[in-house]
């Protein structure tokens, strides 16, 4: 079984995307053998400086949101990866430049949060805690001091799906979809803000 899920999702840049900086964020999604098993996700970020941000023993770790659910283990993998997907997406949409592209990407990510929250069957996701995916040793380092953005990032995770999850029954779903996109667009600026300093 793999450890360590890398989930690609941006296409190469063109003159209707900016720039923008790739970063690598992951989803604790369990253990095997004792040890973590990751599911990480490129999120184009706007363009900062680099500067490391994990911690002394690990840092170039990418930052990791642990959430705490009842789901099957067995849908956990969908459901987290679905969740990135999303991410990637917005994050994509966020630095596009040509406004058509930009609304697509928006609703595909919409849609990868939707079906995310569709797996859930219901379950409440609140954020566990953060840390640091260590992916050559193969090792989570939670972050006991952990930076007010990372977290504010996992809980607007959390929030956003708790939203889409109240949506997916409501015959008027639009206020809860809207409600649940603005805590995805704040998640991902809270990543910008962590990233960037």
């Amino acid at each position: 079984m793999a450890l360590v899920v890398t989930a690609t999702l941006l296409m190469p840049a063109n003159p209707a995307s900016a720039a923008g900086r790739p970063v690598t964020v992951c989803f604790k999604v369990g253990e095997f053998g004792g040890r973590p098993i990751f599911d990480c996700h490129t999120i184009i970020l706007p363009d900062f400086e680099p500067k490391p941000i994990g911690p002394i023993e690990c840092l170039s770790c990418p930052p990791v949101f642990d959430l705490w659910d009842r789901i099957d283990p067995e849908k956990r993998f969908e459901y987290l990866n679905r969740l990135g997907r999303g991410l990637s997406l917005l994050g994509e949409a966020t630095q596009a430049v040509d406004p058509v592209k930009a609304k697509h990407l928006r609703e595909l990510a919409t849609e990868s949060f939707r079906s995310s929250a569709k797996l859930m069957d219901g379950s409440e996701v609140k954020l566990g805690q953060v840390g640091w995916a260590d992916l050559k040793n193969e090792k989570f380092h939670g972050d006991p001091d952990p930076q007010p953005s990372l977290v504010a990032s996992g809980e607007n995770l959390a929030g956003g799906l708790g939203l889409m999850q109240k949506a997916l029954g409501d015959p008027q779903p639009e206020p809860n979809i809207a409600a649940a996109m603005a805590r995805f667009d704040q998640a991902y600026k809270d990543l910008g803000t962590l990233f960037a300093g």
